[in-house]
């Protein structure tokens, strides 16, 4: 019933043999590493090539746990580091620029509200800085009751809809809460991990995450803006005693310019109601969206005011930006959404 077919048809190649089944017709066999390694077309490129297939997994998960382990370590030297680097440019500013280039030459009215300002925007670096390390973002076994209701509410409203749960934390996973193999927990409403701060950014430390990049940009300018004063007059900042008001020139210049584009970002992210990780998944909803012929909508916009007091609370702009310990609007395990049919779930 099936032909055999003619022997320049039968010739095996590297990756397929052909064997003719009991009772059925010919057709290309996939083979097997052992039968590889005995066949005399299979060539060593092959035979590397399918043992990185079958072994793809645990390479990738052994690279995981290095570089996560290597995070833990590198966080606790880059916090000292950061500290280090804010008290160098602040003892330069207060006590190397601004008594030369700003108390003399603009008299000691202008130099007080200056230092003033100076002062009020260090003390805001320094306090939303340890306040995004101290506090916790927010992890589900931290907060089961309201964990275990949103789970219920969410159950009753999808129909028995199945509960996210990590096998890695062994605890319920709310919508948005994702696990850090860094922090080998599950944080909630998780944006990344941040080793600047040895911490993950999150639901409850999220707001002195961006504070803390709005203070540090505005130091930096500051900084920056007195190290110009010199050249308006002459090259006394490019002098060789100056060399240490080079560097901190170069450093807050380098700076502010790698936050002006952070601090772009998350402004974007905060008035979309996104975290890093859901851009590239609603990124990827979008264009299967596009494919089926339908237009997407992140469920979490509520409009940019709506999705800026999700963060900063009901409070006015001037009122965000000044130190506070409130915690922001919610639980971390819900959040007002709307109702779609989720392509993946974030």
């Amino acid at each position: 019933a099936h032909p055999r077919p003619p022997a320049a048809q039968r010739v095996p190649c590297s990756l397929h043999t052909c064997r003719r089944p009991v009772g059925g017709p010919w057709r290309p066999t996939l083979q097997t590493h052992s039968q590889l390694k005995m066949g005399r077309a299979a060539s060593p490129f092959t035979h590397i090539l399918i043992l990185l297939e079958s072994n793809l997994f645990t390479i990738i998960s052994c690279v995981d746990r290095c570089f996560s382990t290597f995070l833990r370590f590198l966080g606790p030297v880059l916090v000292v580091a950061a500290n280090g680097l804010i008290a160098l440019v602040a003892y330069e500013w207060m006590f190397a620029l601004a008594p030369v280039y700003i108390t003399l030459r603009y008299g000691a009215l202008v130099s007080s509200v200056v230092y003033a300002f100076a002062l009020f925007v260090l003390f805001n670096i320094l306090f939303n800085y340890w306040s995004c390390i101290l506090t916790r973002p927010g992890y589900p076994g931290d907060h089961m009751a309201a964990v275990e209701a949103a789970a219920e509410r969410a159950e009753s409203e999808a129909d028995g809809e199945r509960r996210r749960f990590c096998r890695k934390c062994r605890v319920p996973k709310p919508a948005r809460t994702h696990h850090c193999s860094v922090c080998n927990r599950c944080v909630m409403k998780m944006d990344h991990h941040c080793p600047w701060v040895n911490n993950c950014v999150g639901f409850y430390n999220y707001r002195y995450f961006l504070l803390f990049l709005f203070y540090l940009a505005s130091g930096c300018t500051l900084v920056a803006a007195t190290c110009l004063i010199p050249l308006t007059t002459g090259n006394d900042l490019f002098r060789a005693r100056n060399s240490t008001l080079l560097f901190v020139f170069i450093l807050t210049t380098s700076v502010l310019f790698a936050l002006g584009l952070f601090l772009f970002w998350h402004t974007f992210l905060v008035l979309t109601n996104q975290t890093t990780i859901e851009f590239y998944c609603n990124r990827l909803d979008a264009r299967e969206a596009r494919r089926a012929g339908l237009t997407f909508q992140n469920p979490y916009t509520l409009g940019s005011r709506a999705n800026f007091e999700q963060v900063f609370g009901r409070k006015g702009l001037l009122a965000c930006t000044l130190p506070s310990r409130a915690k922001p609007p919610g639980d971390g395990a819900e959040f007002p959404a709307h109702p779609r049919e989720a392509l993946h779930y974030v």
